[in-house]
């Protein structure tokens, strides 16, 4: 081969001037050093754009993490404890931070509290308390306000009275939820890798996209560590501050639990949104319906520290900028106002679960696979799937769908409950999975 292209070579050159032979060479290698050029710059261009994409939204995180713990610093100087909202519990304060109402969906109850200080008598501590949860009932903006219609005498004869502690114990539960803070938004970061990396295949493109993310993880991690410690040195402070005050404080609640029917009639009032939206997207609605379940005990406030918004937990910088970059055109995160809207947050929630499956999991054939893939991937991002099937841990999921399709739908579930880097992405496919069918009996 190289003896014929050698004597190629030598034809070239005898069957034209030797001038014009240099010209044609030097052109030649013009269009080779610019190709070589335009590569390069290719390259560094789309390096500079993975960074500059992923970072975009880094400011905004530390921002928010920042004023997180700030409201809550507030709320532990108060009462030794800082409750805030979560997937499943829906806290809210006055504005003088004094009295504190909780729904706990999980737990089916709802809890509201008053602070009082310590000298006051047990009767008139409760007094003041019954009267606090009458003006909550009363008030159609509170959160009780929509869930019990009437204050309970018994309830309020069998308060809990409990003085303000800066304990260990408290101190533990408020660094853990920094810690499964920090767990959801490094998924979320995953996600962000995922959306750059669906439309690049080679592995030049694929380790920048990783290097990126690992970086943001890096100094997500770094942030957590120097927030643990803080709220070390705060608990710290305040337990040496205690024994100080002039004026001690002791927590007065009052528990009662949920309607019955609460969780049926909260259900009802956003069918007619799932259905709708199913239809429009192409998206079971009683997946939709077990996604609301899931993620919010159908509260239309509810609102997580990662954070996340409204019945489908909409996280305005992932699955909220998707919807907004893919469908409605606008290069730019959704805002919580709009994700507290239910027909917004649904719509928004049923486009997603369409992204997912039509795009990032669309290499998958089996219809069933890609769902049991598109709900665990609604929960921690489709490249953590891929890495349950890539034996090397990649987050490739063109890689991952060539495993996938030479499994049965049963053994892609089972694979995913075994292989998923997350327990919770576990634990969420298994009760989303299972509240299907409760609502394919409803719709």
């Amino acid at each position: 081969m190289k003896t014929r292209l050698t004597g190629l070579m030598a034809c070239l050159l005898l069957s034209v001037p030797s001038a014009v032979a240099v010209d044609r060479f030097s052109e030649l290698d013009a269009e080779i050093d610019k190709a070589n050029f335009t590569q390069a710059q290719t390259e560094r261009e789309y390096q500079d754009f993975v960074f500059a994409y992923m970072a975009e939204y880094e400011s905004w995180r530390l921002e928010y993490l920042q004023e997180f713990d700030q409201y809550r610093a507030e709320i532990i100087e108060k009462w030794g404890l800082g409750d805030v909202s979560e997937r499943h519990k829906n806290v809210e304060y006055s504005a003088d931070k004094r009295v504190k109402s909780i729904i706990d969906y999980e737990n089916n109850e709802v809890r509201v509290s008053i602070l009082v200080d310590l000298n006051v008598s047990d009767e008139d501590a409760k007094a003041e308390l019954s009267k606090q949860v009458q003006a909550l009932v009363d008030s159609a903006d509170s959160n009780v306000s929509k869930v019990i219609t009437a204050v309970e005498p018994e309830a309020v004869a069998e308060v809990k009275i409990t003085p303000v502690t800066f304990s260990v114990d408290n101190e533990q539960q408020a660094k853990q939820l920094i810690i499964a803070q920090t767990k959801a938004q490094l998924r979320e970061i995953d996600k962000e890798s995922d959306k750059t990396q669906l439309t690049k295949t080679d592995n030049l493109s694929i380790d920048i996209i990783e290097q990126v993310s690992l970086q943001k993880k890096k100094k997500l991690l770094a942030v957590a560590r120097e927030r643990l410690v803080t709220l070390g040195k705060d608990y710290e402070q305040q337990r040496a501050q205690q024994t100080a005050r002039l004026t001690q404080k002791k927590i007065v609640e009052y528990k009662v639990n949920l309607p019955k029917n609460g969780l049926s009639s909260r259900a009802n009032a956003v069918i007619g949104f799932a259905q709708q939206e199913g239809e429009k997207w192409h998206i079971s609605s009683a997946l939709i319906m077990a996604v609301i379940h899931s993620e919010s005990s159908f509260d239309p406030k509810a609102r997580s520290p990662i954070p996340a918004y409204g019945l489908m937990q909409i996280v305005p910088t992932t699955a909220g900028y998707d919807v907004n970059k893919l469908v409605r055109k606008i290069s730019a995160p959704m805002s919580s106002r709009d994700l507290y809207v239910p027909v917004v947050n649904v719509a928004t929630g049923a486009a997603y679960l369409n992204i997912l499956n039509k795009r990032y999991l669309k290499s998958i054939e089996n219809d069933q696979s890609r769902f049991y893939c598109m709900i665990a991937a609604y929960n921690t991002g489709a490249g953590n799937v891929a890495r349950a099937f890539n034996d090397d841990g990649a987050r490739n999921i063109r890689k991952a769908a060539k495993v996938i399709n030479q499994m049965s739908p049963d053994e892609v579930y089972q694979h995913l409950l075994d292989h998923l880097p997350y327990d919770e992405t576990k634990h969420y496919l298994e009760k989303v999975s299972g509240r299907i069918e409760l609502y394919q009996h409803i719709i």
